[in-house]
């Protein structure tokens, strides 16, 4: 009898580790499979770049006018927002003349950092134009600022685009002034919001 009930205590000793272990196993699995704040933040960003539609640039017509084509083929103009380039020489139509000085410049220093390169857009509306006023972005980094920064265009100084923020424009162009670069070099740079107004542009 004694011995029957030895064997029915070890007997329960068992069963209760076995139950232990499989408890401990189960929620180490449920831990391992529940995704973690940080999974989630991942697959969020990751999702949200996905969304984000991407586009080739084709060419720029001057400092701050490009065509732009989505994977689709569809091509659009994009006037970058924020900044005004020294205005190229006019040969077609009603207003041909000569245009700024550093304007072809400015031309060939957009197409050289865009021109062929795939980019995305922070996009700020239409223009009278029917061009995208937008930022064009590549690799995280605004194309309209540096721009400013590298001398070859100014901030906009006509009507602000809405939700637009100018204080890093602002800043670049400040920056590239003090430091002479690009259009800031030139002996007798005219801003070209004067110049097209002075040349009925």
């Amino acid at each position: 009898m004694f011995k029957s009930k030895k064997y029915s205590f070890r007997s329960t000793l068992v069963v209760a580790a076995s139950a232990c272990a499989l408890f401990s196993a189960q929620k180490i699995a449920a831990q391992n499979s529940a995704p973690t704040e940080a999974s989630v933040s991942s697959a969020r960003e990751l999702k949200s770049a996905a969304a984000v539609p991407t586009y080739t640039v084709v060419a720029c017509n001057d400092g701050d006018t490009c065509r732009l084509k989505s994977a689709d083929n569809t091509q659009i103009k994009v006037r970058l927002v924020g900044i005004d380039a020294p205005e190229m020489s006019k040969k077609r139509g009603k207003k041909k003349g000569e245009g700024q000085p550093g304007g072809e410049e400015a031309k060939a220093y957009l197409n050289n950092m865009v021109v062929g390169k795939t980019v995305s857009l922070r996009s700020y509306g239409v223009d009278m134009y029917g061009r995208n006023l937008a930022e064009i972005i590549i690799n995280n980094e605004s194309v309209n600022i540096k721009m400013v920064s590298d001398g070859w265009a100014e901030v906009y100084r006509g009507k602000k685009s809405g939700g637009l923020d100018l204080s890093p424009f602002e800043a670049a162009e400040h920056d590239a002034r003090k430091s002479k670069r690009g259009i800031w070099a030139l002996p007798d740079y005219e801003s070209p919001k004067d110049w097209r107004k002075k040349n009925n542009n």
